[in-house]
């Protein structure tokens, strides 16, 4: 490497400190040699070196290598040396040769043979160095001058360059893409001839990327030569080798309209690794089917990793392929019933915090859905975020069913984003979480109104509201904190969530709830649990207990002591029978029941032979016989005859039946007293006969009361 300049000379020194060892590299050019006058065959750049080292200098043997460039005309060395000091020094050179030299512009031919002193001076540390000479053979020592490279064309992992060489050799490559300084050398080297064209195909490359590459070559065994000008070439697209990996989610949110449902479709896309697929878009296409017959199909290209579509109720058939620049690639298939829904859950405990200023992103932190049994595993995340002032211009990234955060980078500072992560079950996708958020203050909602919504003797139950944030001050994470004294209960607060209980308090405590964001107190509302009723119900109800039994003891025992010394008497007060008796009223009222025969007269259908007589239900062996020798009389055969019945009309009793005991009907009697059918015979010797016979009966069967009686009753009542 060679850097000229206008001066006497030009010295190109770098130096390189590592563990102490410094690395000179300088290059003169033939020009700006000039020839001392003590000694000809010595040429300098610098007059004031010429002639022998001064007694105070001293002289070492260094590693020293020079090289010869014809096209330049210069000479270039290289020299190590260890030193403490990291001052770089002044360093020169000094030729010479055996022979007289008669001009130094001259003597860089290759031909020539000669002697490469170096001059070290530390001007810091006071100290000069002379080298001991070092023999060059400039045949031997040139390098060609770096090639001239092209490029030829380019596939999807290739690129051919092609160049001329100077000489008989070998030359070799580099390369590196415009995102690195990090270059890669080409395996093995080409072999060359003198003004060959050569070619060379760099394999293994990434699709769609620049990339810079350089050659240089050497004769054998020389120098090589200087990296040719570095040439950019881009390798071709390559069309996408697998399908998306797409899921759906159906939300009936305008099902009342007109039957319509909304199908979102989401994917990411997978590719072999390190093949660097550029996606230009997705072709989305899907088509009703209806009886195994299907309809027709719609097509539609979206840039993002998701589609909305609006379709009626029903079974669909969905493709979803990748395009770009080069074709199509294999389509994703699914099939999706909009009428079948089924709710996966979501994550949880979503938030987003600024990692400024370790790097220039979002940190996002969630919590995995739980595992259950009736809901399939969860196969990945997706993680979405677009940006709020720009909603079309939407990125994407997945990570595995077990990540619980990522970091979004190269995100704008002056812009807000809305980031959302669902979990994809196989082809199905849960319910979304969606924050906002921006490089400054991350999370952009903050927690408010925090109150006391339910208070029992061992819980607290409080809520809070989500709000958008208001002010400009970073937020990472919201907590509630319940204390007591040395008591002390801290619950998080996520976007999720609404409401919190606090549990296992102490009953009738005073305590104190505190709204921390970060470190620091925002809010303190003072909190007291409800009084604990079960010890004074439990002190209470054995007191209670024991004075019930006292109490049930002492009136049984009074009872049983009272029955046993004072046995109750009988007393005629306490009947009903003695208070009537006993009661001299009763022959006072004016009010007369008076007893008609004609009341039991039976005319109806019997005529005036029939006869019908009351009495008790007895019968002689006289009746028993007739009635088992004869049949029953029909009611034709019975007569009645009020004649027979003799009742003197003329009495009548002082004392009529009181109201409290009213007279007795007769079917009341019906057990006691019977109807005895007789049949009556129209000649007067029967006809005497029962008369005399109706008589007794009679006398038997009404009794009318004397005087005396308080009524008339039927035979065989009892007075009450």
């Amino acid at each position: 490497m060679g850097i000229w300049s206008h001066k006497l000379y030009i010295a190109t020194c770098t130096v390189m400190s590592l563990l102490g060892v410094f690395s000179h590299e300088v290059t003169v050019r033939d020009s700006e040699l000039k020839r001392c006058e003590e000694d000809q065959r010595v040429c300098v750049t610098d007059l004031r070196h010429c002639g022998s080292p001064t007694p105070s200098s001293t002289q070492k043997t260094l590693n020293m290598s020079c090289y010869y460039q014809i096209p330049h005309r210069s000479m270039t060395c290289e020299l190590k040396q260890d030193s403490d000091s990291h001052i770089e020094p002044d360093v020169s050179l000094l030729f010479s040769s055996v022979h007289t030299i008669i001009s130094c512009q001259g003597i860089f031919t290759p031909a020539a043979v000669l002697s490469v002193t170096a001059r070290i001076k530390n001007y810091m540390m006071m100290e000069e160095i002379w080298t001991r000479p070092h023999t060059v053979f400039l045949n031997d020592s040139i390098k060609p001058s770096p090639p001239v490279l092209t490029v030829l064309g380019s596939t999807e992992d290739s690129v051919v360059v092609s160049w001329r060489s100077s000489s008989y050799g070998s030359c070799r490559l580099r390369y590196r893409t415009n995102d690195t300084h990090i270059w890669t050398l080409a395996p093995g080297s080409v072999p060359s001839h003198q003004d060959q064209t050569l070619n060379y195909r760099m394999k293994d490359l990434l699709t769609f990327t620049f990339y810079q590459a350089g050659v240089a070559c050497r004769e054998e065994p020389g120098f090589w030569s200087d990296w040719s000008s570095d040439v950019s070439a881009r390798t071709l697209e390559r069309a996408p080798s697998r399908p998306p990996e797409v899921c759906y989610r159906v939300e009936d949110t305008l099902k009342d309209s007109d039957g319509s449902v909304l199908l979102y479709l989401m994917w990411k896309h997978v590719d072999l690794p390190g093949t660097r697929v550029r996606i230009h878009g997705y072709q989305v296409s899907y088509k009703l089917v209806k009886n195994q017959q299907a309809q027709d199909r719609f097509t539609q290209n979206v840039t993002g990793s998701m589609a909305l579509l609006v379709v009626k109720e029903g079974n669909y058939s969905v493709t979803v392929s990748a395009f770009n620049t080069a074709g199509y690639g294999p389509a994703a298939h699914l099939s999706t019933d909009t009428q079948r829904q089924n709710a996966l859950p979501p994550v949880s405990s979503l938030w987003v915090s600024s990692s400024l200023p370790v790097m220039k992103g979002l940190l996002v932190q969630w919590e995995n859905p739980k595992a259950l049994p009736s809901v399939p595993p969860v196969s990945h995340l997706a993680i979405h975020w677009r940006s709020e002032t720009r909603p079309s211009t939407s990125r994407g990234t997945t990570v595995g069913s077990f990540t619980t955060s990522t970091v979004i980078q190269d995100v704008n500072p002056e812009d807000s984003y809305l980031i959302t992560v669902f979990p994809v079950y196989h082809q199905q996708c849960g319910s979304p979480q969606s924050l906002p958020a921006c490089l400054q203050q991350g999370a952009l909602v903050e927690a408010v109104q925090l109150k006391v919504v339910g208070v029992t003797k061992t819980t607290v139950k409080v809520e809070w509201v989500w709000q958008r944030k208001a002010g400009t001050v970073t937020e990472n994470r919201y907590r509630v904190m319940l204390r007591r004294d040395s008591e002390r209960q801290t619950l998080s607060l996520w976007p999720d969530q609404w409401q919190l209980t606090f549990i296992n308090l102490k009953p009738n405590t005073e305590y104190s709830l505190l709204l921390l964001v970060d470190n620091a107190t925002r809010n303190i509302i003072p909190v007291k649990t409800s009084v604990d009723e079960v010890p004074a119900v439990a002190t209470a109800t054995p007191l209670l207990l024991l004075a019930l039994t006292v109490f049930i003891i002492s009136i049984l025992s009074r009872t049983v002591y009272k029955w046993y010394f004072f046995p109750p008497l009988p007393s005629p007060r306490g009947s009903t029978t003695g208070q009537w008796l006993m009661d001299p009223n009763h022959h006072k009222t004016a009010e007369r029941n008076i007893l008609h025969v004609e009341d039991f007269q039976v005319t109806d259908g019997l005529g005036e032979n029939g006869l019908i007589m009351i009495g008790p239900n007895f019968k002689s062996s006289y009746e028993e016989d007739l009635n088992e020798n004869n049949a029953p009389l029909s009611i034709s055969q019975l007569s009645t005859k009020p004649s027979a019945l003799e009742v003197d009309t003329d009495y009548i009793p002082v004392a009529p039946v009181t109201t409290e005991h009213p007279l007795i009907p007769l079917q009341f009697y019906e057990a006691d007293y019977g109807f005895n059918y007789r049949r009556v015979f129209t000649s007067e010797e029967r006809r005497e006969a029962d008369a005399a016979q109706l008589s007794q009966r009679n006398e038997a069967s009404v009794c009318f009361p004397e005087p005396s009686e308080s009524g008339c009753y039927l035979s065989g009542s009892v007075p009450g």
